[in-house]
C-alpha cells in the first residue's frame, strides 16, 4: 500500500507542476525501478504499470502542447524587459518631422528708447535713491531721456517703499493723479501714450492689488528686475501689461555703473549688499528684497574711487543689513575668513540662525574703502547690532 501511495504522489506531482519532457523521462525511470518490488503485488502490479504508462503518455501530450506557450511566454518576457519604444505606438507613415519655428521674442531694435522722456517719482529709503540711479543708467544706455517735468514725460516710473504704510498711501494717491495725466495724453494724437510703471518693494508686495485697483499701470517690476525694464517697456507698446517681480539669489547690479540724478551733489550712496536673512517678525524686507547677497569688493572700490575723482566728499554704504556683508568672490586676494571658518557675532549676542562661513567681512571692506581718499567721509546704513564687527569698535 505504501508503494502505491508513492507512485500516486509521484505521478500527480509531475502532472501538475512540471511540463518538461526530461522530467517525464525521469519519472518513467523511477517507475521502472520499482518493478521488482511490485511483483509481489501480483495483479496490482500489472494494473499499476498500465495506469502509470497511460499517465506518462498524457503527460507527454500535455508537455508537447505547452511547449509553444512557454516559448511565447519567454519571448514576451524579453520584450517587456527591453521596453517598448515610440515606434511601437506610432505608425511609421504618420510620423512627421518636427519643425523648429523661431520664437517671436522682442528684437533689439524694439528695445530702443527712441528718446522718450522718463520721469522718476521716488519714495522710501536711501536704497531706493540708489536704485533710481541704477535704473536711470540702464534706460539711458538704450536711448531714453530724463525729464524733471511730469507733464512732459512719456514714461513715469514710481520707485516705491513697502516698509511704511504712509509711503504706500502716498503712492496710491499719486497714481490717481497720474491717471488723470494719462487720460489727458490720450487726446494728444501727436504724442505717444503715457506709460506708468510701479517699481520696487511695493510692486513686489502688492503686485496683484496694483493690477486690479489701478488699471492704468503698464509696468510692475520688483527690486531685482531693473535690468529687464527696457524689454518690459517695449512690451507696453502693444498695449500689454508687463510684469517681472522675480527675486534673485545673486543679483547685485555690480556690473551697472549708477548715473546719479543729481550730478552736483557732494554726497553719494553706494550699495554694497542686497536682501536680508534675518526673518524678524515685524519686518517684510526678506519678502520684498529677497535673500542676502553681497556685491564683490573690487566693484565697490572701483565705484568709490570714481566718485572721489568726481569730487564727492561723503559716501554712504547701503544695505538692508549692511554689516553682514560677506564677499566670497575675492577672498584669496584680500584676506578675510577662510572658507571653512564661521563668522562670529558681536560680543553678547546670540542667534538661532546658522552661522555662515568664509568671505571678506564688513571690516575688510571698511579698511579698503577708507584708504581710497583720506578726505572722504565714509558712512553706512542700516546695520544690525548682532553683526556689528568688534574689530571696528576696537579700532
Amino acid at each position: 500500500m505504501t508503494l502505491l501511495r508513492k507512485i500516486f504522489i509521484f505521478n500527480t506531482k509531475h502532472r501538475i507542476v512540471s511540463y518538461w519532457s526530461t522530467k517525464v523521462n525521469r519519472s518513467v525511470a523511477s517507475l521502472t525501478s520499482y518493478g521488482e518490488d511490485a511483483k509481489d503485488f501480483g495483479k496490482n502490479y500489472d494494473d499499476l504499470t498500465t495506469n502509470a504508462s497511460n499517465s506518462n503518455l498524457e503527460l507527454q501530450n500535455t508537455v508537447g502542447q505547452c511547449a509553444p506557450h512557454n516559448q511565447r511566454k519567454h519571448k514576451y518576457t524579453n520584450d517587456i524587459g527591453r521596453g517598448p519604444e515610440l515606434k511601437d505606438f506610432i505608425i511609421a507613415s504618420q510620423v512627421q518631422p518636427v519643425k523648429c519655428e523661431s520664437v517671436p521674442y522682442v528684437r533689439n531694435a524694439a528695445i530702443n528708447g527712441l528718446n522718450r522722456k522718463v520721469y522718476f517719482e521716488v519714495y522710501g529709503c536711501q536704497m531706493n535713491v540708489n536704485d533710481t540711479d541704477i535704473i536711470w543708467s540702464i534706460l539711458k544706455d538704450v536711448g531714453y531721456m530724463k525729464t524733471e517735468s511730469v507733464e512732459e514725460a512719456d514714461v513715469i516710473l514710481v520707485v516705491t517703499c513697502a516698509i511704511r504704510e504712509g509711503a504706500e498711501t502716498k503712492v496710491w494717491n499719486k497714481l490717481k493723479h497720474f491717471k488723470a495725466l494719462k487720460k489727458a495724453r490720450e487726446t494728444q494724437k501727436l504724442k505717444p501714450h503715457l506709460k506708468i510703471g510701479v517699481l520696487g518693494c511695493m510692486a513686489e508686495r502688492l503686485k496683484h492689488q496694483i493690477l486690479e485697483k489701478e488699471e492704468i499701470v503698464d509696468i510692475i517690476a520688483g527690486p531685482d528686475s531693473y535690468k529687464d525694464l527696457p524689454r518690459l517697456l517695449s512690451l507696453t507698446d502693444s498695449n500689454q501689461t508687463a510684469v517681472n517681480v522675480l527675486l534673485s539669489l545673486d543679483e547685485t547690479y555690480a556690473d551697472i555703473v549708477p548715473v546719479r540724478l543729481n550730478q552736483d551733489s557732494v554726497t553719494a550712496f553706494v550699495s554694497i549688499m542686497r536682501g536680508c536673512d534675518n526673518m524678524c517678525t515685524y519686518c517684510i524686507v526678506p519678502f520684498t528684497r529677497g535673500r542676502e547677497r553681497s556685491r564683490p569688493m573690487a566693484s565697490i572700490v572701483q565705484e568709490v574711487s570714481s566718485l572721489a575723482e568726481q569730487g564727492v566728499k561723503e559716501v554712504t554704504l547701503l544695505g538692508q543689513n549692511v554689516n553682514s556683508y560677506r564677499d566670497l568672490s575675492a577672498m584669496d586676494y584680500y584676506g578675510g575668513l577662510p572658507s571653512d571658518r564661521e563668522t562670529h557675532l558681536a560680543e553678547g549676542f546670540h542667534t538661532v540662525y546658522k552661522k555662515k562661513k568664509g568671505g571678506l567681512r564688513f571690516v575688510d571692506l571698511l579698511d579698503k574703502v577708507s584708504s581710497i581718499d583720506p578726505e572722504m567721509r565714509i558712512r553706512f546704513t542700516s546695520p544690525h547690532p548682532k553683526d556689528f564687527p568688534d574689530e571696528v569698535n576696537k579700532n
